[in-house]
């Protein structure tokens, strides 16, 4: 199976994951947002001294994960401290926050600070209301703690699959709120 993997060495053996889908690319938000927003980080982070390598991985949704899990887990265990995935994330209503399996991962508590910081006001999600890769990433053994960053969650708006996601609905300003 083929994915699309983008490494950003740190200073440091530690990596932070960044995941998003590229199954479903007519939905705008649904699909599109998600790399739009993955690339832009991963061309503003490459010109970085980082302490974390960042590792951003394009797959398709679930057996793309399942995949890559699969082909690179040693590597993930040993490495990766958190990370998030990335989907929904070009509109421009409300953000959203999918906690990992635990709801207090590295990354749940980094994403709280960052909105707070930002002063983002977003809604939480507990992982039960799962239903994209965190349930991969997070599944027995794996644990890797990834939380969701989504602008509106998926299934939690009116054009979510629907041939309504397109770009009247993802914005330029919805994708600078997204990588912001």
């Amino acid at each position: 199976m083929y994915y699309g993997e983008i490494f950003i060495p740190g200073k440091v053996k530690d990596e932070i994951l960044i995941s998003t889908y590229i199954c479903h690319p007519s939905m705008a938000n649904n699909e599109l947002s998600g790399p739009l927003v993955s690339l832009s980080l991963a061309k503003y982070f490459a010109k970085k001294k980082i302490k974390c390598g960042l590792r951003f991985v394009f797959v398709s949704e679930t057996i793309g994960a399942i995949s890559y899990i699969n082909k690179n887990y040693k590597n993930l265990k040993q490495n990766v401290k958190g990370g998030y995935l990335l989907t929904c994330i070009g509109d421009e209503r409300n953000h959203s926050l999918l906690l990992s399996k635990y709801g207090n991962s590295i990354s749940d508590l980094a994403a709280k600070e960052a909105y707070e910081k930002l002063k983002i006001k977003y809604k939480k999600f507990s992982f039960l209301k799962r239903g994209s890769d965190e349930r991969q990433y997070n599944s027995p053994y794996i644990d890797l703690g990834i939380s969701s960053i989504m602008r509106t969650k998926h299934g939690e708006y009116k054009e979510y699959h629907t041939s309504l996601d397109d770009f009247n609905l993802v914005t330029k300003k919805g994708i600078y709120s997204g990588f912001r």
